[in-house]
């Protein structure tokens, strides 16, 4: 699955304010094989989420952003599951 410059844009564009969860495809469950090449384990996740950008967890909307030269999402993650457990 190949997809566009454009076709990306569009997707990243998406508000998720405006967005209905249920509209969203719900990506609950969904495991990674790490066996697998990482191409074929995004691949997989599109063909699921349809949208990379923006999707469903639980019948929650989540819009995911990255940053130039950002943190990595797991270390934004391992970040704030701390802030989390230490009541912040």
């Amino acid at each position: 699955m190949r997809l566009t410059a454009q076709e990306l844009e569009q997707m990243k564009s998406v508000d998720i304010g405006a967005v209905s969860a249920d509209a969203l495809a719900d990506v609950s469950g969904m495991a990674f094989d790490r066996t697998l090449p990482r191409e074929e384990r995004l691949a997989r996740f599109v063909r699921r989420a349809v949208n990379p950008y923006c999707f469903s967890v639980g019948g929650v909307g989540v819009k995911i952003e990255f940053a130039e030269g950002g943190p990595s999402l797991q270390a934004t993650l391992a970040a704030f599951l701390i802030r989390q457990k230490s009541g912040l």
